[in-house]
């Protein structure tokens, strides 16, 4: 190999790396790698108190993520602003003309959030850990929905030969929309991002966004005009607009004419009020003149990651059946170990109870010789020295003679696991997804 074909081959390399650990969210979980980092971290570290974000983001960085403190803290904020975990302290303002940013880690504080333990982390030790960098991590966390599908911001990204645009919606449409999928409702659901704009689209977007993952779609700013107050009032604009582009339309008439102008009265939703200084410009005009600027589309394009580093373009369709499939493979595995454990907890409970009967005479004639009493329990038991010794260690002499050997209850509670398992698609949806259609 020459050293043109080693330099390309290594910038390939390093390009699925910056791929696959810093632009795209991962297939399984719809999470970029520092966000499953912080979630896991906050689980960690943060599960039932808040700590300071300082501490969360030395300890991602020092476990998992080796990289920058501030663009780890900067993940932690979208997080925060995202409703993906609980947050003390100034967290920053997404609305309005300027944005304003989160205070630093060192006076902020987090910790996780219950519906995303809920969602995402009840079976977490059951997930495969590996060193990627650090120290062993999941590979990915066990949700019940790709997490680029939600939150309040769509997911972004930008890496080597690709670019990633993911819409978000609310939960229960998302459950909807997989209802549909799973073929437990007949009429198609053709659910829409969530946005505060007026959509200019029609069904047939929403639709090829909904089985491509490619799409592009159309949005309107919403406005009020306030008569009382004689201005224009801007409450959204589309994703692919800001308010610095509206200023630069209107410029000559805000910094030349200064026929218009503006105060940004956003607190945590974007309020930002337009009034006329020109005498004879009605207020309808004036709603005009920003309409007309408030229009914008934006292509959503879901590229995500797979474990190998491939991006793979993924309609939101196969986002919900990827997660519900791994979520249902994760179920079955927790299920079939419970099976397994509580068989075990009755052959130990058949074992005890035939210890039981013999036990109280090797203990009065040799309660010194323990040797001597459980070479006797196996004479009379024919049970295996070596189970008997483990018995022994688990339980205190005292205790094996009252502990309750009833196994009915096990058994019961066994038949029930084995019966979900048997019909695990219905005990999968209606335990764990069911609860997201109740509002």
């Amino acid at each position: 190999m020459n050293l043109k074909e080693q330099i390309s081959e290594l910038y390939a390399d390093y390009g699925r790396y910056i791929n696959k650990f810093r632009a795209f969210p991962l297939v399984y979980d719809g999470l970029k790698i520092v966000e499953r980092r912080l979630l896991y971290s906050l689980f960690e570290r943060a599960k039932d108190k808040f700590v300071k974000s300082a501490e969360v983001v030395g300890w991602v960085i020092g476990q998992y993520h080796p990289h920058g403190d501030q663009s780890a803290y900067g993940s932690l904020v979208s997080l925060v602003q995202n409703n993906f975990a609980d947050s003390q302290g100034n967290w920053g303002n997404r609305a309005g003309i300027s944005e304003d940013g989160a205070a630093a880690m060192r006076y902020t504080e987090t910790k996780s959030k219950q519906y995303v333990l809920d969602m995402a982390f009840e079976y977490i030790k059951y997930v495969k850990m590996e060193a990627l960098e650090l120290q062993p991590e999941p590979l990915f966390l066990p949700t019940k929905l790709p997490f680029c599908l939600l939150g309040d911001t769509y997911c972004q990204g930008i890496g080597f030969g690709h670019r990633t645009m993911i819409p978000c919606y609310t939960a229960t449409d998302l459950v909807k929309r997989l209802r549909w999928l799973l073929g437990y409702e007949k009429k198609e659901p053709i659910i829409r991002p969530i946005t505060d704009c007026t959509y200019l689209s029609s069904d047939k977007d929403f639709q090829e966004l909904l089985t491509t993952g490619k799409a592009k779609l159309e949005f309107r700013g919403v406005t009020e005009i306030d008569y009382a107050g004689k201005s224009v009032i801007v409450k959204s604009i589309p994703p692919s607009r800001s308010f610095m582009f509206l200023l630069n339309k209107l410029e000559k008439e805000i910094e030349i004419n200064k026929t218009i102008a503006f105060s940004d009265e956003s607190t945590d939703k974007t309020r930002v009020r337009f009034t006329s200084v020109k005498r004879g410009m009605s207020v309808e005009t004036l709603a005009k003149k920003i309409n007309a600027n408030i229009v914008g589309s934006t292509t959503f394009e879901c590229n995500m990651c797979n474990l190998d580093g491939e991006v793979v373009l993924v309609s939101v369709d196969d986002m919900l059946l990827n997660v519900y499939r791994n979520y249902e493979q994760i179920v079955k595995a927790v299920l079939t170990s419970n099976v397994k454990k509580i068989q075990d907890q009755i052959q130990e409970l058949s074992l005890i109870a035939k210890i039981k009967i013999y036990l109280p005479k090797w203990l009065k004639s040799n309660p010194d010789e323990l040797d001597v009493v459980i070479n006797g329990l196996n004479q009379d038991t024919q049970i295996e020295i070596e189970k008997i010794k483990e018995i022994f260690d688990k339980y205190s002499l005292s205790r094996i003679l009252r502990v309750k050997t009833d196994t009915d209850e096990l058994k019961h509670q066994k038949e029930q696991i084995k019966t979900n398992l048997e019909n695990l698609p219905q005990y999968v949806w209606n335990e764990k997804y069911n609860q997201y259609l109740v509002k």
